[in-house]
């Protein structure tokens, strides 16, 4: 028993319990014999005691042996791959036969693409900490998503049992197995697209292969003769960008007779092709990494092209800025360098400026651009960001905004910032575990005029070390994407933007954002704005819901097509209304192999302790996970003694077993 009071507590209740019982029996009028009496006070004083102790609310500290059932998870491969229905026979027959000693789960996996992988580790952290017995895992061993399952294989701690469904032997079919192609090609210019056909059985044989544009015009044909009975090439074409916009384009395998299916003989790819792209002018100091990092950022935005310039070159290449829709500043002005000299069209260009540690901060502050930074000392701080989710000026997710987090320090000069009431800060400064709560990365609007800051230098460290801490360049690009898309806006008309994705896969949830723009840009969600879609099969009005200060809209999947949309909303009197498409393309991974892989199942079991069995011998199956053992677990538990019922009995029995022996003697 353990209580939260000094031990001498106890032997207050002790003597609470004596004198009400002394009280009672000894000190007033003696009904009963002597040794009634003890007896009658003896009662009464264990249960005063025991009432005064529960006051004290003691635990019990116990010890508890916890016997668990192994899990056996059975997870049905349901992709178009597998023919299930022969499956759904066979687990009727294994439901009739599962064992006594585990307790087994159902789930299924796969669709129109298969990550056998990824269902091993989903199964490892959602059973993680439980009795975890086996796997059993039925499946044709093809995986068109995702690591080697064997590799994942490795790192698992638990027994997978693969049951081999599927057709080992290589079937009688051609299947446009991949197209690579541009998403992006510009009017007037010709684009690339490689197409891999493969073949087993048809020897002999010959198809042809015909690129259709949306309107079924044929744009290239092709003869393809199958040579080998395991047949593999690839065609190259030279498609011409005519039509400005989303475009679809379709790959036509013509179909052998005698293939086993015809629904892998047709692709279809979309392309957008647009008339120009904006420029970008990005000007330095002197020579930086930044300035590389900040080029290929800007131009993973296929309607971006960044051109670099040293300050000291623009007199020579004044020409080239005519057409530049944006600048990004390096370390300007500088001890050595003002602002650029530039032609008075580009002296109301937007800007960008990366304030580093050769800016010339007094000529900053004299450019009274939104933010001034007060030195206090010739000195660096090393600054990480800090993600702010309130900022509103555009849109960041999350995960990116996560992900920069997760960057090494800027180089930012010393200072005390102060800023306009107009600029926002998406990141703020964290120097080491303080958020200082200065801008890092800042953006105001101020009338037609858009600013972006960034307070400090190494950009080119944060692009790198995206890609060695998640595999890509993708969340400093698409910070550098909406900073630009964000400074570049010069027209006023701009001031409903409905934001999608220029390409969606048949599985993807297809979500849409849009956000308002009132008089002095700010945002606000006030009016509804609606949302029309248009598609091959599919029509359709939808209703924004808001979401902070903008709106937001999801579709869930949508089939394979070529989607058009209006957007519109009403605000003080003026309709604005925003137009866009989206392409939705099927995968189609799954009709690409049809040949099932049951050496890959078998190294699988024999990597984890498995077993590899067919759907016609079950029961061996069932005899392996017979020999499942328990786990037993040891836990410490402590329970109030207040709320244990045995402990309200034995009161309510020294009480009541007093009043019997009361009443009895009374009476007699």
């Amino acid at each position: 028993m353990i209580i939260d009071y000094p031990w001498y507590y106890v032997l207050f209740c002790l003597v609470a319990g004596a004198l009400y019982a002394a009280v009672l029996y000894f000190l007033g009028h003696r009904r009963f014999g002597k040794g009634m009496n003890l007896l009658l006070a003896g009662l009464r004083f264990v249960a005063v005691s025991v009432i005064a102790l529960l006051l004290l609310a003691p635990v019990a500290k116990q010890t508890v042996n916890e016997q668990q059932k192994p899990v056996v998870v059975v997870a049905q491969d349901v992709s178009e791959s597998v023919e299930s229905g022969k499956w759904k026979v066979e687990r009727e027959k294994w439901k009739e036969i599962e064992g006594e000693g585990y307790d087994v789960v159902y789930e299924e996996f796969g669709g129109s693409t298969t990550d056998i992988s990824a269902e091993l580790e989903e199964i490892a952290s959602r059973y993680q900490g439980r009795n975890l017995g086996a796997v059993v895992l039925a499946t044709d061993g093809i995986y068109n998503r995702g690591n080697n399952p064997a590799t994942t294989a490795e790192r698992i701690t638990f027994p997978v049992y693969t049951i081999a469904l599927g057709d080992t032997t290589p079937q009688r079919d051609a299947a446009l197995a991949n197209i690579r192609h541009n998403r992006i090609a510009f009017s007037g210019n010709t684009f690339p697209v490689e197409i891999t056909i493969n073949a087993s059985r048809l020897k002999g044989n010959a198809a042809q292969l015909s690129l259709l544009d949306n309107h079924g015009k044929t744009m290239a044909r092709e003869r393809v003769d199958y040579s080998d009975n395991n047949f593999s090439t690839t065609l190259t074409f030279d498609l011409k960008a005519e039509k400005p916009g989303l475009q679809r384009y379709t790959a036509s395998l013509s179909v052998v007779d005698g293939e086993r299916t015809a629904a892998n003989n047709m692709l279809t790819f979309y392309t957008d092709i647009i008339d120009s792209r904006r420029k970008v002018a990005i000007i330095g100091n002197a020579p930086h990494p930044d300035l590389a990092a900040l080029k290929q950022a800007v131009e993973s935005n296929p309607n971006y092209e960044a051109e670099v310039f040293l300050n000291e070159e623009l007199k020579m290449r004044n020409e080239e800025l005519k057409e530049v829709s944006l600048l990004i500043l390096h370390n300007l002005p500088s001890a050595t360098h003002q602002l650029p000299t530039l032609n008075s069209q580009l002296s109301s260009i937007n800007s960008i400026y990366i304030i580093g540690t050769q800016t010339d901060l007094p000529r900053f502050n004299a450019l009274h651009a939104g933010l001034e930074i007060v030195a206090k000392a010739r000195k660096t701080n090393e600054v990480t960001a800090m993600y702010n989710d309130r900022f509103s000026l555009f849109m960041l997710d999350a995960a990116d905004g996560a992900a920069i987090e997760e960057l090494p320090p800027l180089s930012a000069p010393f200072g005390e910032a102060k800023a306009s009431p107009s600029l926002q800060s998406l990141f703020t400064a964290r120097l080491g575990n303080i958020n200082t709560q200065q801008p890092l990365v800042a953006a105001q609007v101020q009338g037609t005029k858009r600013t972006v800051f960034v307070w400090g230098e190494g950009l080119w460290r944060w692009r790198l070390n995206d890609f060695l801490n998640n595999k890509s360049h993708e969340h400093f690009d698409r910070l550098v994407s909406q900073m630009v898309n964000f400074a570049a806006i010069t027209d006023s008309r701009e001031r409903f933007i409905v934001e999608t994705e220029r390409h969606y896969s048949d599985n993807d949830e297809i979500v849409v954002r849009a956000q308002l723009y009132n008089e002095s840009y700010e945002p606000f969600n006030t009016p509804d704005a609606t949302f029309n879609l248009k598609g091959d099969s599919i029509k359709g009005d939808y209703n924004f819901s808001r979401q902070g200060d903008g709106y937001t809209l999801s579709l869930g999947t949508l089939p394979e097509g070529l989607y058009r949309y209006t957007a519109t909303t009403t605000y003080d009197g003026t309709t604005y209304s925003t137009e866009g498409s989206f392409a939705v393309e099927a995968l189609h991974l799954e009709q690409t192999n049809l040949t099932a892989n049951h050496s890959l199942l078998a190294t699988l079991s024999a990597i984890t302790g498995g077993q590899l069995v067919y759907p016609s011998d079950l029961s061996t199956l069932n005899s392996q996970l017979s020999t499942l053992k328990p786990v037993i677990y040891t836990h410490t538990r402590f329970s109030e003694l207040l709320n244990l019922p045995w402990v309200l009995i034995f009161i309510l029995l020294l009480l009541g077993g007093e009043w019997v022996l009361r009443k009895y003697l009374g009476n007699v």
